[in-house]
């Protein structure tokens, strides 16, 4: 048996949203598997919370690039904890867990910068010089770093993996849920799930709803999450739909995703910008059908398997007649809860996911202790090129 990887996982973030939720959902695969795994949190975060309910939890002040207790505690920490392989998230987290992993010298741990957000950054340094290599969750995104000036072996695609809550026990959840919002059976529900800003796309699905209210005036709308734009959001929703607010469209807030799934006749990603899409993914692997824009990673997971259908951006009357054909296609909505489920737990499972990026890891170590780690691997001569070389993966 290989032995266990420790790996401590730093993300200074002070918001809570799908990449908070993957990194504790990847956390839980790789203590699974019976690896050591730490997840790091500026103090007193929404992320620190969750993330102590499902693993070992370090929380640091991480207030800026140049923290130095927070530099001094996590080099200490690396050495005493033996830690393998230091993986960033955020601007600040990759500053100091770089430095701190530097400091230790030829007995440092493996730096590893992760991406899940397709929004382009301001300086392409730290994702060049302060990690060893940088995992993106989908190819949309590593062409982008590619393109603009990464070396094509620096970075390495891994899409995100799931750990798919059973529908059955969710299924136990639906009545309350319902009757929490007082939704009766048989009317079909729209859900969309995301953090409240301008690439999410709520405004562009306002103006669906429109649309879609016109001719089917019994569609109950959820929208399900928090973020800066909540609040403006709530209020446009009023004044523009007042007889349906509080009756057939809802803003419950920050809750768990999954009991909504098993109320949901569809789901939509109206984003503008979408590196890859958990929701989508989680969507159809809980046998809900998605309507999405095509944009960024999102059809990287409808190359897999249907499971909905992708509209050119912006267009919300297309988005809206998509949304529409969606909540009457039965044979659809039959094939979304078997066959394409069942492809989307096969191909996207956290499993997958987990034994993908140990495998890289192992590699990438192995490459750092030869010295090798920032060498272009395709010019070694009879060597190792593929770090999944080996793995059927």
């Amino acid at each position: 048996m290989d032995q266990e990887l420790r790996i401590l996982h730093l993300d200074c973030t002070t918001g809570y949203g799908g990449q908070e939720r993957d990194h504790i959902s990847e956390a839980k695969g790789f203590l699974k598997k019976g690896h050591t795994y730490i997840l790091g949190a500026r103090t007193g975060t929404a992320f620190a919370r969750e993330a102590g309910q499902a693993a070992r939890t370090l929380e640091l002040p991480l207030r800026n690039n140049l923290d130095l207790e927070s530099l001094s505690f996590l080099r200490n920490f690396l050495r005493k904890e033996k830690i393998d392989v230091v993986v960033t998230t955020s601007y600040i987290d990759n500053w100091l867990g770089a430095m701190a992993s530097f400091s230790l010298g030829k007995n440092r741990p493996l730096l590893i910068r992760q991406r899940h957000i397709m929004n382009p950054p301001k300086n392409l340094f730290p994702f060049r010089r302060l990690c060893d290599r940088l995992v993106v969750v989908s190819d949309a995104l590593r062409i982008f770093f590619v393109e603009s000036g990464l070396p094509f072996w620096h970075v390495v695609t891994i899409p995100r993996g799931s750990e798919f809550e059973s529908v059955h026990e969710t299924g136990r959840k639906t009545r309350t849920i319902r009757e929490e919002l007082n939704i009766p059976e048989g009317m079909p529900v729209l859900l969309q799930i995301g953090t409240f800003q301008k690439d999410k796309g709520h405004f562009l699905m306002l103006d669906s709803l429109k649309i879609l209210w016109e001719n089917n005036p019994d569609i109950v709308m959820i929208f399900l999450g928090t973020g800066p734009l909540f609040d403006e959001v709530v209020d446009r929703a009023r004044n523009r739909f007042p007889e349906k607010f509080e009756k057939k469209l809802f803003f419950p807030g920050q809750r768990d995703p999954f009991p909504f799934f098993s109320i949901a006749s569809a789901v939509v990603v109206p984003s503008i910008r979408e590196s890859f899409s958990l929701v989508a993914l989680e969507s159809i692997g809980h046998g809900v059908p998605v309507v999405s824009f095509r944009v960024g990673g999102v059809p990287e997971i409808f190359n897999r398997t249907p499971g909905g259908t992708l509209v050119r951006p912006y267009n919300t009357r297309a988005f809206s007649k998509a949304v529409q054909d969606i909540l009457f296609d039965k044979a659809l909505q039959e094939k979304t809860k078997t066959e394409y489920s069942r492809k989307i737990l096969g191909e996207f499972s956290l499993d997958r996911c987990v034994e993908r990026t140990v495998s890289l890891y192992r590699w990438g170590m192995d490459r750092l202790r030869s010295g090798r780690i920032h060498q272009n691997p395709y010019r070694d001569v009879g060597g190792k090129a593929d770090c999944f070389e080996g793995h059927g993966l």
